[in-house]
């Protein structure tokens, strides 16, 4: 359909072209930019503007007339109509065919409209999914700092053997007495 239609075109532009060339008096422009112009003029010679224009109608009508009857002829449904009367069994060949191309069209969108309606809840439930996921990941991360004050809470304090100050364990000089701390410094309590 797409190819006699561009076809059909074509012959259009050279129809107006021929008529251009009669009121204005030049040459055939647009046939002079045909790849095939070399062989054409090998074959018929020089064409006048009275020929290039009867022929070009021709082929626009016949063109035109071909393209009309590929779309009027719905060759779509025809072949539809034909693979599904075969696929069936010859009981009821009057129940297999479709009764035109607007049953067609409303299936493709029925189904259309439904696949959207699906898809639509697939996206609604992968959303609340998403949400939930981003709910557990913050519990996650507040139960994570939760766990890291309670760590940072639990770790035993180790006692200044010279002036008896509780230290953190990271330190090796009491930062109150300056006094060197040993490894082996007895632990506090942990504070409550």
């Amino acid at each position: 359909m797409w190819i006699f239609g561009f076809l059909t075109f074509l012959a259009v532009l050279h129809t107006f072209d021929a008529v251009l060339s009669f009121t204005l008096g030049s040459t055939n422009s647009l046939l002079n930019l045909n790849p095939f112009y070399g062989l054409i003029y090998n074959m018929f010679g020089e064409i006048d503007c009275a020929s290039y224009f009867w022929v070009s109608i021709i082929f626009a009508f016949i063109l035109f007339g071909m393209s009309c009857a590929i779309a009027f002829h719905d060759p779509i449904a025809t072949f539809i109509n034909k693979v599904v009367s075969d696929a069936k069994t010859v009981e009821n060949p009057a129940d297999v065919r479709l009764e035109s191309g607007l049953n067609i069209f409303e299936m493709v969108n029925d189904s259309v409209t439904s696949n959207n309606i699906l898809l639509n809840k697939v996206k609604d439930s992968t959303e609340s999914v998403r949400n939930s996921i981003n709910n557990v990941r913050t519990e996650l991360s507040m139960l994570g700092a939760r766990l890291r004050k309670l760590e940072t809470d639990l770790i035993p304090h180790r006692k200044c053997p010279s002036c008896g100050k509780n230290i953190s364990q990271g330190f090796k000089v009491c930062p109150y007495c300056g006094e060197k701390l040993l490894f082996c410094v007895q632990i506090s309590t942990v504070p409550k």
